[in-house]
């Protein structure tokens, strides 16, 4: 029997289960080399799917736990030093940068994970510092979780917003246009952040 006259076929990969993957890869790569957010592809699938995007959302925090635990166990381990001179040789992070998350959360504790969400610091950096600042993983990881998913939904529901204004243009414009956005915001970041 042929499998084109067999009865039962596996379904490929759905759509949303794509985009899961994906976005748990993402933000583990993110958490840890990777230097462009999760947020470019939360906010892509916003244009159109609103839950689906929060849902993507979810994969993309679960991804940034496991590496930022990770990174948590290396800083634990003596490999802060590796880490962040690696991390040197990002874009958009400096040393001074890499220093002034130390300083962050060595003063503010957790709360400086909070606000470092929200004002483009990169997590990876708050990872190491917190695994060599003997900050405990579970506190770590909690406010990691309720930040990055309060960033990830405000920035779907500001594209899901600017979707919904500029549904009357095709989709194909709306998607440059998300680009374009994406593009700009980068442009300026890697200037400012170094």
């Amino acid at each position: 029997m042929t499998s084109a006259s067999h009865p039962y076929t596996a379904p490929g990969p759905t759509p949303s289960l794509s985009a899961h993957v994906i976005a748990f890869a993402w933000g583990l790569a993110e958490s840890t080399v990777f230097f462009i957010v999760p947020d470019v592809l939360l906010t892509r699938l916003a244009l159109s799917d609103f839950r689906r995007a929060l849902v993507a959302g979810l994969w993309a925090v679960a991804g940034a736990l496991l590496g930022g635990t990770a990174l948590w166990f290396a800083a634990r381990h003596d490999a802060t030093q590796f880490f962040l001179n690696a991390f040197d040789w990002l874009p958009g992070i400096s040393r001074g940068l890499i220093v002034r998350t130390a300083q962050a959360l060595d003063t503010h504790g957790l709360t400086a994970l909070a606000t470092g969400a929200l004002s483009g610091q990169p997590y990876k950096l708050y990872a190491v510092h917190a695994g060599a600042q003997d900050i405990p993983l579970t506190g770590f990881l909690l406010v990691s979780a309720v930040a990055r998913f309060a960033r990830f939904t405000l920035t779907t529901t500001v594209a899901w917003l600017v979707g919904r204004v500029l549904r009357h243009l095709p989709e194909a414009s709306r998607l440059r246009l998300h680009l374009y956005c994406w593009l700009i915001f980068y442009s300026c970041y890697f200037v400012l952040m170094r």
